[in-house]
């Protein structure tokens, strides 16, 4: 007697083409790939943030997010990295795939609400966005 296979737990063999979470494939981490995107990336700006992108050669995009110097403690630092994280989580199914895109913000209200607001205007202006 044979027990039947359960289906994978872990989403890696899910019929989704992509995952709703922020894995670690989805974050530019290595030097390397941050400098090429601020020397090679186009860039546009809205009240709070701006935006670095470039195209790069994967089947999905990455996300970087850093700040400028002097914003607050690191417990606002933090913040206002985990709310932009977020907002490009809950949004990634509609970004355009194959694009590593900085976000540079500068200090301002860190809700959830008016980062969103900042990222998805920054996405429009660029032509990465296809969502409503």
């Amino acid at each position: 007697m044979s027990w039947p296979e359960e289906e994978p737990k872990d989403g890696r063999n899910s019929p989704l083409p992509m995952r709703k979470s922020l894995t670690k494939r989805e974050i530019l981490r290595t030097k390397r790939e941050i400098d090429r995107l601020f020397r090679s990336g186009r860039r546009v700006t809205a009240d709070g943030a701006k935006l670095v992108y470039t195209r790069n050669d994967l089947s999905e995009s990455r996300v970087f997010v850093t700040l400028i110097r002097k914003y607050g403690n690191a417990v606002q630092r933090n913040r206002a990295k985990r709310v932009v994280r977020e907002v490009y989580r809950v949004h990634k199914l509609n970004i355009q795939p194959g694009w590593d895109l900085g976000f540079i913000l500068t200090p301002g209200a860190d809700s959830f609400h008016t980062r969103e607001t900042q990222i998805l205007e920054l996405l429009k202006k660029a032509r990465l966005f296809s969502g409503a």
